[in-house]
């Protein structure tokens, strides 16, 4: 749609009208199908309903969380003792993947090298799944990507979780019980 320029004024205030220039461009060349007003338009402002709704989502969450706190019990160790270090004290569970990594591997490519490489892979990522398309059914490089990366974390997580005991060694016997015990059954 062209817009129509006011002419310029000349000394005494009169308005001298410009001459029409003429209508080119691809925009310019077809006249839309619908006219579509502004007030017609399928838009929802974000500040009272969208921040409400993520408000209330987050404050389900916290009570959620708070519930369950005051519910479980947390199991804690006993108080720390300076002269005595546990060799190796075992990380967060955040970090026991790391940890994990740490005892596998050379400090430098456990520390350095793999979280580098998974940084600079997920930088990547969009330059290796071209695909425009949002349908979860059409990203399969993508899926898969996550799906590796995820399945690998948690691995490390569980492995550095439940299969490591004193000192970090391999034992299966939190996860089989005492190989001395019997079942009480």
């Amino acid at each position: 749609m062209a817009t129509v320029v006011e002419g310029g004024r000349d000394q005494r205030g009169s308005v001298t009208p410009r001459p029409q220039a003429p209508i080119s461009g691809p925009e310019l060349a077809n006249t839309p199908l619908v006219i579509r007003r502004r007030e017609d338009e399928e838009t929802v402002v974000t500040f009272p309903y969208l921040v409400w709704r993520e408000f209330l989502a987050g404050l389900a969450a916290f009570v959620f969380l708070m519930l369950v706190s005051i519910q479980v019990n947390a199991p804690l160790l006993q108080k720390a003792n300076v002269s005595i270090t546990p060799n190796p004290a075992k990380a967060p569970w955040y970090f026991v993947g790391l940890q994990e990594l740490l005892e596998r591997f050379p400090p430098i490519m456990a520390g350095v090298a793999f979280p580098s490489f998974v940084i600079i892979f997920m930088i990547l990522t969009p330059y290796l799944d071209r695909n425009p398309s949002r349908r979860p059914q059409d990203r399969r490089v993508a899926i898969v990507l996550f799906t590796v990366f995820v399945c690998l974390s948690v691995a490390f997580v569980v492995i550095g979780e439940f299969f490591r005991g004193e000192a970090f060694n391999w034992d299966w016997t939190l996860i089989l019980g005492h190989p001395g015990l019997s079942s009480p059954v």
